[in-house]
């Protein structure tokens, strides 16, 4: 049997979350890996079985070997369009961690090379929770009009950083490290790029069906952006109208313990969903007076859908995600930052 082979650039937190997917994965294998960093690189490998000839110091040796079929960009965000750039110059496939730019010139720029390339890479960002059961359950009780036209959705993610101690692989330190990714402007860090970014992608998923994919059917009415000392954005809320009918509101924070829950309400019910983004969630759906529950078991592996999904594509030829979409979402962000 065939299996896709993956290499990963950047071994920090969010690759080694990866690494027993991997493991688990019978259509793929994790085939290279690069790192700048000689300590991580040779900690990564403890963890895998990898050959030494695919354990690379230069990005650009991974993403030109002919033994790789996509590559997980798994850097900060400022680095992002420079390796998707990269591996489109070497016709790879590729993952890309959210959101897939910094902002929206840059994937702009990103699918007009596509275009005039006429290139067949595929590019997924890594918004793992759009393949976990639960929102694939929200999406079918969407499309089948089970609560009528959407008339307001409020969603958000929000982690109080500064001072809770830990939370998955976000460790806290004594002082904020100005240096990481999270709160290092020159990383594209800040809460709406790394935590906002997950509303707005969800909000125009629900509002594909609807046909609103266009940005000039969103209106900002209101948005608030806090600021930190290091210069990134720590909280932020932006009020939406479409079309004067439907309105959003979305909320990010590295300041608050705002949680991960989506309220998506319609004409005929409403859609409540307690944890949106992480796989162990329940789905209450209200309507005619009547509150229905429906029970999801805790997701073992977050990324095993994402990555298995993915590697199916590539073993079918399959297209990758929509770029108009992601080209909205980008745009909705640097609306929200700017």
């Amino acid at each position: 049997m065939r299996k896709i082979n993956w290499g990963i650039v950047g071994l920090g937190n969010v690759a080694h979350s990866h690494l027993r997917t991997f493991k688990k994965l019978e259509n793929a294998r994790l085939k290279g890996i690069a790192s700048r960093n000689s300590r991580n690189l040779k900690n990564f490998k403890k963890k895998i079985d990898i050959e030494d000839l695919f354990c690379f110091s230069n990005y650009e040796d991974l993403i030109k070997s002919s033994e790789i079929d996509i590559v997980y960009i798994a850097l900060p965000n400022s680095y992002h369009y420079e390796w998707i750039d990269k591996c489109i110059d070497y016709r790879k496939h590729i993952l890309v961690e959210k959101p897939i730019t910094e902002n929206f010139f840059q994937i702009e720029k990103i699918k007009n090379k596509l275009i005039k390339e006429k290139s067949k890479v595929s590019i997924y960002e890594g918004f793992m929770y759009k393949y976990h059961p639960h929102i694939k359950k929200v999406m079918e009780l969407i499309n089948n009009n089970e609560i009528g036209e959407i008339t307001k959705i409020v969603s958000r993610f929000g982690i109080n950083l500064l001072t809770k101690k830990k939370f998955g692989f976000f460790k806290k330190k004594k002082r904020i490290d100005k240096e990481g990714r999270l709160f290092n402007k020159s990383l594209g860090g800040g809460s709406i790029l790394d935590l906002g970014c997950y509303p707005v992608s969800f909000t125009t998923m629900l509002l594909e069906k609807f046909k609103f994919t266009n940005f000039d059917d969103y209106k900002i009415f209101y948005k608030n952006v806090e600021i930190g000392e290091t210069g990134v954005d720590i909280d932020a809320k932006i009020e939406i109208k479409i079309n004067d009918k439907i309105e959003i509101e979305l909320l990010s924070s590295f300041k608050k313990n705002i949680g991960s829950a989506t309220e998506i309400y319609g004409s005929d019910g409403s859609i409540e969903i307690s944890n949106t983004w992480t796989g162990s969630s329940n789905i209450f759906l209200n309507k005619n007076n009547n509150k229905e529950i429906v029970n999801f078991d805790e997701i073992d592996d977050i990324y095993f859908d994402q990555l298995n999904i993915i590697s199916n594509n590539l073993l079918n030829n399959n297209n990758g995600q929509n770029l108009d979409n992601i080209l909205l979402n980008m745009k909705i962000i640097d609306q929200w930052l700017n």
